[in-house]
């Protein structure tokens, strides 16, 4: 009888094992496929301002102006990102924490699609 419940409790913490690594590689992946996403997303987000600061100067007829208005756009736009920090942060944390959570306590709906 005290073999069936070494073997019961070493099954148990096998199970425990595969579940944990199953979870951090979920997440793992779901990690590199964000980079993925955002480097490419950062690409096209660069060559579109290049493009919008030769739009904008060859509308306005003067050489740099154009790149003096994106620059003007971006550099507010980090002005409200500092302002915003707090609660930037605390979105991006809470999503991490969901996901983490999400991988951790349902593994029978998870997808596996290869």
């Amino acid at each position: 009888m005290l073999n069936y419940l070494k073997k019961y409790v070493n099954y148990g913490i096998a199970y425990a094992k595969l579940e944990i690594t199953d979870s951090v590689s979920n997440m793992i992946g779901a990690g590199v496929f964000g980079i993925l996403a955002g480097v490419c997303g950062l690409m096209i987000l660069f060559m579109g301002s290049i493009a919008a600061a030769y739009l904008l100067s060859d509308l306005l007829e003067t050489p740099g102006t154009g790149f003096l208005i994106v620059m003007v756009f971006y550099v507010l736009l980090f002005v409200v990102f500092i302002l915003f920090r707090k609660k930037i942060k605390l979105l991006f944390t809470n999503n991490v924490v969901e996901a983490a959570m999400e991988a951790m306590d349902d593994p029978e709906s998870e997808n596996y699609e290869n």
